[in-house]
C-alpha cells in the first residue's frame, strides 16, 4: 500500500503535496471542500517513492477524473501557517500547469474517507480568479501574469 509524503509530530504537521491548475479553453479548474471560505485547486498528497509528475496526473484522475497533459511546472511553494488547533504546519506544494480535452462544466463530488466531504468543482476565467480567494495566494500572480517556470516561493500566512 502507498503511502503519503506526510507526518504529524506533537509539535506540528508536515506534508508533500501536488496540484493541478486544469486548464481549458479559457476556464481553470477550482475546488471549494465542505464550503470553505477560499478555494483551492485539486490535487493531493505525493506518495513515497513518486515523482510529483507522475502524482500531479495521479491525484487529478483520482480526485476529478480527468485526464490531463502536464505544460509546465508553474511554481514550488513552501507554505507555513497554524491549524485551527493552534499546531504549526509546513507545506512544499509543486503546481503544475495542465491541459485537458474536456468540456469544461462544473460539478459536485462527495467523498467518504472516513469523514463526508463534499467538493464543488467550478470553472473560472482569470478575469474572475481575480476576486476570488483562491489559495495558495503566492500563485494567483504566477497564473495571472503568465509567469515562466517560478522557484521555490515561501509563503506565510498570518
Amino acid at each position: 500500500m502507498a503511502r503519503d509524503v506526510k507526518f504529524w509530530k506533537e509539535d506540528g504537521s508536515f506534508k508533500l503535496r501536488v496540484c493541478g491548475v486544469v486548464q481549458v479553453k479559457d476556464k481553470i479548474l477550482i475546488d471549494n471542500c465542505d464550503n470553505a471560505p477560499f478555494w483551492s485547486y485539486p490535487g493531493g498528497h505525493v506518495e513515497l517513492g513518486e515523482d510529483t509528475r507522475k502524482a500531479v496526473l495521479r491525484e487529478v484522475k483520482e480526485e476529478v477524473n480527468i485526464d490531463a497533459q502536464i505544460i509546465k511546472n508553474l511554481a514550488t511553494i513552501q507554505l507555513f501557517f497554524t491549524r485551527d488547533d493552534n499546531m504549526p504546519f509546513h507545506e512544499i506544494g509543486f503546481y503544475y500547469l495542465l491541459k485537458a480535452n474536456i468540456e469544461p462544466k462544473d460539478f459536485v463530488i462527495e467523498e467518504d474517507r472516513g469523514r463526508l466531504r463534499k467538493h464543488q468543482f467550478k470553472w473560472i476565467t482569470k478575469e474572475q480568479l481575480k476576486s476570488l480567494d483562491v489559495r495558495p495566494t503566492a500563485l494567483k500572480n504566477v497564473i495571472l501574469n503568465d509567469l515562466e517556470n517560478q522557484e521555490i516561493i515561501s509563503y506565510v500566512k498570518d
